[in-house]
């Protein structure tokens, strides 16, 4: 008889048997290089059409740059959209051990 392995009783013993973590996850934003505030060039597109707040701008020596909170994006894409370098891209979001 050949044991096979159980993938809810692997995520059980790992410590993730919450429904949460059973749920199935939205996509999130990713910021990539091409981004034009990686350039020096200011640019706030995607923090203007983020409805939910998600993209955030964060001072740094030459100006600002997005950075995405995860928790906060609820993966409708406008950003992508409106991003003139297309530079943000949806993904599945990262698992949270």
């Amino acid at each position: 008889m050949t044991d096979i392995p159980d993938p809810g009783r692997r995520r059980f013993l790992l410590g993730k048997f919450t429904a949460a973590a059973q749920a199935p996850q939205t996509p999130s934003a990713t910021i990539g290089p091409s981004c034009l505030a990686f350039q020096g060039v200011t640019c706030m597109s995607c923090r203007d059409v983020c409805a939910s707040g998600a993209v955030r701008l964060e001072l740094v020596i030459g100006g600002a740059r997005p950075r995405i909170d995860a928790e906060t994006c609820t993966g409708c894409g406008d950003c992508s959209q409106a991003c003139p370098a297309d530079a943000i891209q949806m993904s599945e979001a990262e698992e949270v051990a």
